[in-house]
């Protein structure tokens, strides 16, 4: 058990390795549930392509900007939704995509910068 601690321990801080877990649950993951539990298309649209997806955008750029990642990061989110949209959904969801990308770029420019984390 204590070993699994470490595992997770470790996983949880490295930033990268998070947001790519993030971002393919939100695209891939999340839909996918969403349609096998049943949930309508106006639920989905609304609380899960609107809300949880904007917060997770959110939390990227926070993640990116905290941990002094590249800011290309903030592209991958989008474009990982976008391929999900084209292989799952409706194409007039593509527009999220770039609501994504403007959300990520403002959450970006608003927080502040800080100084690199030293690992020990």
């Amino acid at each position: 058990m204590d070993e699994w601690m470490k595992l997770t321990k470790k996983f949880f801080s490295k930033p990268v390795l998070l947001t790519i877990l993030m971002v393919l649950v939100a695209s891939f993951g999340l839909p996918l549930l969403s349609n096998f539990i049943g949930i309508s298309k106006v639920h989905r649209i609304i609380y899960l392509f609107l809300l949880v997806n904007s917060l997770l955008s959110i939390s990227i750029s926070w993640l990116v900007r905290r941990f002094n990642l590249n800011i290309l990061w903030l592209f991958f989110f989008p474009i990982v939704f976008a391929i999900s949209i084209w292989w799952r959904f409706a194409k007039y969801n593509y527009w999220l995509a770039g609501i994504y990308l403007i959300l990520s770029l403002i959450v970006y420019l608003l927080v502040p910068a800080t100084k690199p984390i030293q690992e020990d």
